[in-house]
């Protein structure tokens, strides 16, 4: 049987099918699975660096400042034996504030990677291949923090790539922007105002917030300038000394006249007998009576 003969416009080949992809699922951070390098965000860089001061300020002072009208509630109120109307205990009172704002903010960086001052201004902090940072590389953070406040850290976030503090480099941590965007600064303002509401219902309100304002005041900086002079770096004036345990009188002199005394010598009046010789009355032994002396006027 004869068979056509093949059309050469005819396919010879099958259309290759490709199999259509599945979209991408949600994974980890890139570079947290592959060991790549993570892409860290920063945004404007100045920004960036003021809203890390800004974000240690709030951390620190301000939780120390609203912890410290709690505990002078609590001495005015009679349940502390000392906190403050001297400058033994406001220095307690500051140095317990800050050891609790310290510790308040570590916690909260280790389990949530971030704090109250960093949340307000969108900052969180993470290892350098984006995963989380956890206790152990924070703890090196707040262990060189202390260095880092002086001009190292501010210096290294400066001119560092990654802006990364000795602490950072120490725990192995970078602070980037956080990946939340608009709802981090938002639950840092929920945050704030839950223990703004705390310190009004239970810390004295407004009033224990002056009266501590006032003694910061008062006492502060003293207490800077005997820091200085105990490092060197400055002289604090000694207050007088007094001899004896009772302070000396202070004696006012009297004012004095440069004019002439011009008024006379009183005149003696006359006596009936010009002679020195004592009478014949007087008492023998007696001291001789003084005689008064007669002014001579030139004629």
């Amino acid at each position: 049987m004869n068979q056509p003969p093949p059309d050469p416009n005819a396919l010879t080949q099958p259309i290759p099918v490709v199999p259509q992809q599945p979209p991408p699922r949600p994974g980890p951070p890139p570079g947290a699975a592959s060991g790549g390098p993570y892409v860290h965000r920063f945004g404007n860089v100045p920004f960036y660096l003021v809203s890390r001061l800004a974000a240690f300020f709030v951390d620190v002072f301000g939780i120390a400042f609203l912890i410290a009208t709690f505990g002078f509630h609590a001495f005015e109120a009679g349940y502390l034996a000392y906190g403050s109307r001297n400058e033994a205990g406001f220095l307690s009172l500051a140095g317990i504030s800050l050891g609790i704002a310290f510790g308040f903010a570590y916690l909260c960086e280790a389990l949530l990677g971030t704090t109250i001052g960093k949340a307000l201004f969108g900052l969180h902090t993470r290892a350098v291949d984006g995963r989380h940072a956890g206790g152990g590389r924070v703890f090196m953070r707040y262990l060189l923090r202390p260095v880092d406040l002086m001009a190292i850290g501010p210096f290294l976030a400066l001119v560092t790539p990654r802006h990364r503090h000795l602490g950072d480099f120490a725990g192995g941590t970078v602070v980037s922007r956080s990946r939340f965007g608009a709802l981090a600064p938002i639950a840092g303002i929920i945050l704030l105002a839950g223990l703004g509401y705390a310190q009004i219902a239970y810390g004295g309100g407004i009033t224990s917030a002056i009266e501590v304002a006032a003694e910061a005041s008062n006492f502060t900086p003293d207490l800077i300038a005997k820091g200085a002079h105990a490092l060197g770096l400055g002289s604090v004036p000694l207050p007088p000394v007094n001899v004896g345990s009772t302070p000396l009188p202070q004696t006012t002199p009297l004012p004095v006249s440069s004019a002439p005394l011009e008024s006379p010598l009183p005149q003696a009046a006359p006596s009936d007998s010009p002679s020195d010789e004592p009478s014949d009355d007087a008492e023998p032994g007696a001291a001789p009576q003084p005689q008064p002396t007669e002014r001579i006027i030139n004629q």
